[in-house]
């Protein structure tokens, strides 16, 4: 696939180049550019209240595979995918993420905990808007790495998966889990990919019931102005984000809808 072929180059070429909200040892959130020459751009900037990404996390749900459910016996229950204290902490960035973006830039987040014998667990992922959906990629869950400290190789690449997982985890309404045949070609097969459309967020309710909280969603055109995002282009091209080939690529695509 062209998108793992892009994980494995990146991979070898040094850090993929992300701008950090959170930028802490064992937990980032980042805008990426994972946009590569005819990859279809994302709906970038959006405006989602951190209230409401507390609520679609909340509704990915983790259980145990086949495997792990018999190395421990069974005892294993279903439990949320994120905990209270990684909502509390990666919500806010991840927001302010997502309404900073460019539409070439996939919001990523890595969580590395400290575990015993010298191992640590990453849980990483992305988001992004596509058209009316919001889409929750989670390469990694709760993936242990041997290393002393957290993990850096993880940590530059929170959309590469680590290896297969020993969990299983689902959507709960309204989200939807993709099938493999519709997943984004950035990601594996393998990968969980959820989706939940922004104007169904308003419908979410926590566990306790709260009253549903509103969301801005732009109207209209959903990518931003031209001008705008021939400025963008050039600022990443001049950071170093963008190689010239796929600045001129995108300049082109950008000024043959004037």
């Amino acid at each position: 696939m062209i998108g793992m072929v892009w994980i494995a180059t990146s991979c070898a070429s040094g850090p993929a180049p992300t701008r950090y909200l959170l930028d802490q040892p064992d937990k980032t959130v980042g805008m990426e550019v994972t946009y590569r020459e005819g990859s279809p751009e994302y709906s970038h900037p959006v405006t989602v209240n951190p209230e409401l990404l507390d609520q679609v996390l909340q509704h990915i749900e983790v259980q145990p595979s086949s495997l792990l459910d018999r190395l421990t016996g069974g005892s294993v229950t279903i439990q949320k995918a994120f905990s209270e204290e990684q909502r509390s902490i990666l919500i806010q960035p991840l927001s302010k993420a997502l309404n900073q973006a460019t539409s070439l830039e996939t919001v990523t987040f890595y969580w590395a905990t400290p575990r015993d014998h010298g191992l640590w667990e990453v849980t990483s992922g992305g988001l992004y808007r596509q058209d009316d959906d919001l889409h929750v990629v989670l390469p990694n869950y709760r993936q242990t790495i041997p290393a002393n400290n957290p993990p850096q190789t993880a940590r530059n690449h929170p959309l590469a998966q680590l290896g297969e997982s020993l969990h299983s985890l689902k959507a709960i309404n309204p989200l939807r889990q993709l099938s493999h045949s519709v997943a984004s070609e950035l990601w594996s097969p393998q990968t969980p990919h959820f989706v939940v459309p922004l104007k169904a967020l308003a419908e979410i309710r926590s566990p306790s019931d709260l009253p549903a909280v509103t969301t801005s969603i732009p109207q209209g055109e959903p990518h931003e102005p031209i001008k705008q995002r021939l400025k963008n282009i050039e600022e990443l091209r001049k950071e170093g984000l963008l190689t010239e080939q796929e600045y001129q690529h995108k300049r082109q695509e950008i000024l043959e809808n004037l």
